[in-house]
């Protein structure tokens, strides 16, 4: 097992690297040294390490021989390089080769060799927090987390599923994903991320309608120092940081008109050019875009353009709000209700028929998010065994329609129900058992429409049953 901070060196000349051991093991680092690249190489490949150091010249082979030996090991391999030979005559032909850091000479000035090791490995332990993060994201994000059998949701995971396989080899198409708000857009470009040949790589999301107009731009593609007042540092934007992975952008609908022609330029050129900035950069990302507004109403209303339109629209999937995918509704509710109670580390919790009734029903025009929204809210704040209908919070049902006030029956100040009160009187109790008695046969012993009905509570209407022995 590699201990933490191993270090592995080479040098054609061991001895020169003896005072930087010395300096390195005073900092808590272990340092191994060998004298040939293909030793080096082959420690690598046995052991493993943190850091590889190359200090050139080298006895057998040039440091470019080296970091590709390595890489083909490890492609995240960090190298420091010392020196120079006959392949890295220059800092920047280290950097050509993908060397995390390179140190004209380690023996004029040792603070850079030690800050360069310093980097290196504390980037090195960024590297293995990301990954982790990344593997967690990608987790929740196979084709079977898009919950469904509804033939409208099997249409697009089968269509995005071809997609995904067709384009390992080159460019992907730009992909644009409509739907509803909450009906997950965001889950189907993880999707298209995590199970496609780019998966490795980044995945950046933004919200078009999160950012400030004035933001927008800068934070799509970076900035050059000074080229505003607050620029002080340069700064890479997202088209940088999703190179060779995905960017997606969300709410592309609601973009300026002013920057949509700069994004159908980097889209179709495959460059940007910073803020400020006079080179031109070459940029490879997969480009997914999504909304819930109408774009060819957008594009007739001159609100949006139609040539990015028509560019963004090369591969156009729909996804259905939920009150259209049927008992699709139960399915993701029983996995929201699963992963929750294993994330809250909670009992896992049952739905009731009654409940089942209720999110069959139920519009949930907030759609997949709303049911996700409450689901979590009654697993987390429910001492319940089970799910009921009366769990559900009744504030987010839609207000019922009034018809007209030409169409709605004549009612008057006299209860809906006629009572016939027997000369010697009757008790209250007898007839609160009967009206009860009557709901149920009414509804053919539902205890929660009943409970509607009465325009009591579930849990109060399950008392008076057992109450009056109705149960």
């Amino acid at each position: 097992m590699v201990r933490s901070n191993q270090i592995l060196a080479v040098s054609g000349d061991p001895s020169k690297l003896e005072r930087a051991r010395d300096r390195l093991e005073q900092r808590g680092y272990s340092l191994e040294i060998v004298d040939s690249a293909n030793q080096c190489i082959r420690r690598f490949q046995a052991e493993g390490a943190d850091l590889v150091i190359g200090l050139l010249p080298l006895r057998d082979g040039g440091g470019a021989d080296l970091l590709r030996g390595l890489r083909e090991v490890d492609p995240r391999v960090h190298v420091v390089v010392i020196g120079h030979d006959h392949q890295i005559r220059t800092a920047a032909e280290a950097f050509q080769l993908d060397a995390f850091e390179y140190v004209e000479d380690a023996d004029r000035d040792m603070f850079d060799l030690l800050a360069a090791v310093g980097s290196a490995l504390g980037s090195r332990r960024g590297d293995v927090q990301l990954r982790y993060l990344k593997q967690r994201e990608a987790t929740g994000s196979s084709w079977a987390s898009l919950v469904g059998t509804s033939k409208e949701m099997r249409d697009v995971v089968d269509l995005l599923r071809r997609v995904s396989e067709r384009t390992t080899r080159g460019s992907p198409p730009t992909i644009l994903i409509r739907g509803e708000t909450g009906t997950g857009k965001g889950l189907v470009a993880k999707c298209l991320h995590y199970n496609g040949p780019r998966r490795n790589h980044t995945f950046v999301e933004l919200n078009c309608a999160a950012i400030p107009v004035t933001l927008l731009e800068s934070e799509l593609f970076g900035v050059e120092r000074g080229a505003f007042t607050d620029a002080r540092s340069s700064r890479a934007g997202l088209f940088e940081t999703a190179h060779l992975g995905t960017l997606f952008l969300d709410e592309i609908g609601n973009m300026p008109w002013d920057l949509q022609a700069k994004l159908l330029t980097a889209i179709e050129e495959k460059r940007i050019r910073r803020l400020g900035g006079r080179q031109a950069m070459q940029v490879d990302a997969q480009i997914v875009t999504a909304t819930h507004l109408d774009l060819t109403e957008r594009v007739k209303s001159n609100a949006f353009r139609a040539d990015l339109y028509h560019r963004l629209n090369v591969v156009s999937v729909t996804l259905p709000p939920l009150r259209r995918r049927g008992q699709d509704k139960l399915l993701l509710a029983r996995t929201f209700i699963e992963s929750m109670c294993r994330e809250y580390g909670l009992p896992l919790r049952q739905l009731t028929p009654e409940a089942e009734e209720y999110i069959v029903e139920y519009a949930w025009p907030g759609n997949v998010r709303e049911l996700r929204n409450q689901i979590e809210r009654i697993v987390l704040l429910g001492n319940d065994d089970y799910i009921d209908r009366d769990h559900f919070d009744r504030s987010s049902m839609p207000p019922p329609s009034v018809p007209p006030a030409s169409h709605r029956p004549r009612t008057s100040s006299s209860p809906g129900f006629s009572l016939t009160i027997p000369e010697e009187g009757i008790g209250l109790e007898e007839v609160e058992r009967e009206l009860i008695k009557r709901a149920l046969q009414r509804f053919e012993g539902n205890v929660s429409k009943a409970a509607r009905y009465l325009k009591v509570s579930r849990q109060t209407l399950m008392y008076r049953i057992k109450k009056h022995d109705l149960g």
